[in-house]
């Protein structure tokens, strides 16, 4: 980028619709001397180039005033890109060809400048055509770089050149790697790079190999690769593993002082079979018509202090990962399975929350204390649901808490009737359940089973976070709230035709949707081959729910208030409110320390939203890979599914174990398809392929490379 186009793009960081040229001396620091003047002669050139114009003597202003969005960039195999804006700010993504990269790649979060003129819409040929009502734009500053670790395949060619194939193309062709960097990996073996040097039109990317994975055809080494490319590592620095075994030191009673003591109550938790770290238990008894609802949350905070390395390495993370066969903490080991967690028969802190509701699943009164506790059994979803499902030989095992289990029911089903009455949307999209065998290799992928008990640990949950939110926020503190917006206009129209195109009308009940008008559509989809369907558009066409210092309130829910937490173990956001919070209910909170957490809840918020976003996307890319690798074994083999999605190149059909695969055009009955993207439809002569529809089809191929799996239509 030359020093004309670099001042430009000072110019659009000003946000100002017309300056002087002292106001941007003093903004870019070119004040004295030869740089003044250099300064003046580049405002001259680009008011030349249309870019300024001058105005009433020394005033410029911009000839075209252009927004400019903050978006991540995503590549593509070609030369060219697009960008999405951070915070849903445009409808459709940015379109970047090469020539305005300036140097950006893939992941990058970058300031996008929008409105291209005719001169700056720069081609080469066989480039896409943009889009009727897509945007062109440029990047006007790399803000910071997305990729900071590559993972690829070592290439040494025969005159000992080592290069990088990067797995995600969209970042690279290929890595150079100097012969002193390459950590002795051998020819095809998977490997981990530090990126040294960004691309550019004019140089390779340069890094140096900071790990080796091993075999590219072994599944471990496959899924490690993807957990890499997120920049996830499994290990802690020293540091940290130290200062964590340095806190992690048993209970005394000294430590108790200023807590409330629960550990004479019939406390228990109710997680996962393979879960470890215990966040929340919870007790529950019955004083006349009313439920005394006791619910314990991990006080991670007494351990990990804010400033410390714990702290630091947790703010860094920003949340557990969880994959079909191991878990990525947020903490190390000797807290998020040892100290914090709320094992059975051990001492522990927590936050508590007491609540009493009434019959009809309205909170009467509350109290937040500090407490002790000691959790008297660990229970998992199935042992729970087979006592409430009336298993005799479990019943006799935890005689001492089946009536307890059948009060969480009870009170879990008035809960459940409370929200769907306030509007709560209930998105029913099955989850993959991914078997592995000793060796990482997938045993069986299947849609996993959500029970009542899974139902009474939710609706405890979210009225826990209910609670907290609304105290804190009448209380006007700092604090980070989990927010769901209103949807966007543009979005809830397509989704208005998309609910038409089923027979179904969506109607609003006031100048803005409500959570109850969408219910109402998900109440008419139940036992239809659409309801999946219906609930997957829907979902996309709502806002992506996010951390926010400002109470906006949660859609989805149909709540004013909400936040997370009861997840300290595994989630920064509810660690950052559990600190405000002890400092509160200890009394310790002064006015110098609120002025602190003013904003440092801002950077918790930001950060949380990215570390969440990363961590889904993780994720589902490892869930990809494993469904890909499990399909590559049944090639062949005809299934029933539904279409889950349409484009125009063809169609997504899910199977009823959750995979997903692709029909492209090619391999569907012949002839001309016209494409509905408002009613997500595939038109052709006399067959039509829409969204919600049941189909045959036969597994056809599968590319574990690109985690994609092409299917056959059967007629």
């Amino acid at each position: 980028m030359n020093f004309i186009e670099t001042i430009y793009n000072k110019l659009l960081q000003m946000k100002k619709q017309t300056f002087t040229l002292d106001e941007v001396a003093d903004y870019t620091g070119l004040k004295h001397g030869f740089d003044r003047k250099t300064l003046s002669k580049t405002l001259q050139t680009l008011i030349k180039q249309g870019k300024l114009k001058q105005i009433k003597g020394d005033r410029y202003a911009f000839a075209e005033i252009r927004p400019v969005y903050k978006c991540t960039l995503l590549g593509t195999s070609k030369d060219y890109a697009f960008a999405r804006a951070l915070n849903g700010e445009t409808e459709k993504d940015i379109f970047i060809s090469e020539a305005n990269l300036n140097d950006a790649c893939h992941g990058d979060t970058v300031l996008v400048e929008v409105g291209l003129s005719g001169k700056e819409r720069k081609y080469k040929r066989n480039m896409p055509v943009v889009a009727s009502g897509r945007q062109e734009g440029r990047v006007v500053e790399i803000v910071e770089r997305g990729y900071k670790f590559v993972v690829g395949i070592m290439s040494i060619n025969p005159r000992g050149i080592a290069t990088v194939i990067p797995d995600d193309r969209r970042f690279s062709d290929s890595v150079f790697v100097d012969s002193k960097d390459t950590m002795g990996a051998e020819n095809n073996t998977k490997v981990v790079l530090e990126i040294l040097d960004y691309p550019s039109n004019i140089k390779m990317a340069r890094g140096k190999v900071i790990e080796i994975l091993g075999d590219p055809s072994d599944a471990r080494v496959t899924t490690l690769s993807i957990i890499r490319s997120f920049g996830l590592f499994e290990e802690f620095p020293d540091d940290v593993v130290e200062e964590a075994k340095k806190v992690a030191i048993p209970i005394s009673e000294d430590d108790c002082s200023g807590r409330k003591d629960y550990r004479d109550r019939l406390i228990i938790t109710i997680d996962g079979d393979d879960a470890k770290d215990f966040d929340d238990a919870i007790s529950l008894e019955k004083k006349g018509e009313n439920y005394l609802l006791g619910v314990y949350i991990a006080d991670v905070s007494h351990y990990v202090r804010e400033g410390s390395k714990l702290d630091e390495e947790a703010f860094k993370r920003g949340t557990s990962v969880y994959f079909p066969d191991h878990v990525l903490p947020m903490l190390p080991e000797s807290l998020s399975n040892g100290i914090c967690s709320l094992n059975p028969n051990e001492d522990r802190f927590s936050l508590a929350v007491e609540m009493t509701i009434n019959s009809a699943g309205k909170v009467l009164d509350y109290e937040i204390h500090k407490g002790i506790i000691k959790s008297s059994f660990r229970m998992t979803y199935n042992k729970v649901t087979k006592i409430l499902n009336g298993d005799k030989q479990l019943c006799k095992e935890y005689e001492k808490i089946v009536p307890m289990l059948g009060l969480m029911s009870e009170l879990a089903k008035i809960l459940i009737t409370r929200r769907n009455n306030a509007g709560q949307l209930d998105f029913d999209i099955p989850e993959p359940e991914i078997i592995l065998n000793k060796d990482g290799t997938v045993k069986d992928i299947r849609r996993k089973p959500r029970n009542i008990s899974d139902r009474v640990i939710e609706q405890f949950m979210v009225l826990t976070n209910e609670v907290v939110a609304r105290h804190f926020n009448h209380m006007g503190v700092p604090f980070v709230y989990r927010v769901h917006e209103t949807p966007m206009l543009a979005k809830l129209q397509k989704f208005r035709a998309f609910a038409s195109s089923l027979g179904l009308k969506f109607t609003q009940s006031g100048k803005i949707p409500s959570p109850k008008d969408f219910q109402v559509l998900l109440s008419k989809s139940e036992g239809q081959d659409y309801s999946v369907a219906l609930s997957k558009v829907m979902l996309r066409s709502m806002q992506k729910a996010r951390y926010e210092t400002e109470n906006l309130g949660h859609f989805g829910l149909a709540l004013s208030d909400y936040c997370h937490f009861t997840s300290p173990i595994r989630r920064y956001p509810d660690l950052t409110i559990h600190r405000i919070i002890s400092e509160i209910v200890g009394g310790n909170m002064s006015d110098k320390k609120l002025r602190k957490y003013e904003e440092f809840v801002v950077n918790s918020a930001e950060r949380s939203s990215t570390t969440e976003r990363q961590a889904e996307e993780a994720e589902r890319t490892v869930d990809a890979q494993k469904a890909t690798e499990f399909m590559s074994g049944k090639i062949g083999e005809e299934y029933e599914g539904t279409i889950s999605g349409v484009t125009e190149r063809g169609i997504y059909v899910e199977l009823d174990n959750t995979i997903e695969g692709f029909v492209s055009t090619e391999r569907m009955p012949k002839g001309v398809y016209e494409f509905d993207e408002g009613r997500y439809m595939l038109k052709g002569v006399g067959k039509t392929f829409k969204i919600g529809q049941r189909v045959k089809i036969k597994v056809a191929a599968t590319d574990i490379v690109l985690r994609h799996i092409d299917f056959d239509l059967i007629d």
